[in-house]
């Protein structure tokens, strides 16, 4: 009796985290994403926008400028798409000639990680909204080296 009562115990621990998984094959799953995030600092000013445009696609642009004089040091088109069940991110750079595609791989309520291990670099890059509201996105390398940044929401102007 005893071991039917902690299994039904284990049971109704496992059940409401099985109900409340993400489905990580829709862009609803990464809705938190949505809006205009910036990264400051006394040289730089990084900042990544991120629109949803269809059931399919989200748009998204990243920025470095300068601190101050606000000149662009470089720029990036993304590109958040589903496709036959699998979400992809698509990274355009101006030293690559075509979009990197990196596949979600993993994702929560409030995080994602996208994956392309063909890529020289990154090969990882994930993206965690934090308690306080921050996103914090980490790119990797293959081996495990990279950076982080920390965005706070940009609010919105009428």
């Amino acid at each position: 009796m005893r071991r039917l009562l902690i299994g039904s115990f284990m049971l109704w621990l496992l059940l409401p985290r099985a109900a409340a998984a993400t489905d990580c094959t829709s862009l609803d799953a990464l809705a938190w994403m949505t809006g205009q995030w910036e990264s400051r600092s006394a040289s730089s000013r990084i900042s990544e926008t991120w629109t949803r445009v269809s059931e399919e696609t989200a748009e998204g642009l990243g920025e470095v400028r300068s601190e101050p004089g606000n000149e662009l040091e470089s720029r990036e088109t993304l590109r958040l798409v589903t496709m036959s069940g699998t979400v992809y991110y698509l990274a355009k750079v101006a030293h690559n000639a075509l979009p990197v595609a990196f596949a979600l791989t993993e994702c929560g309520e409030h995080h994602a990680v996208f994956e392309n291990v063909e890529h020289d670099f990154p090969t990882r890059i994930a993206y965690q909204l934090t308690d306080t509201g921050q996103m914090v996105v980490d790119v990797q390398g293959p081996d495990g080296k990279g950076f982080s940044i920390r965005f706070e929401a940009v609010a919105a102007h009428d």
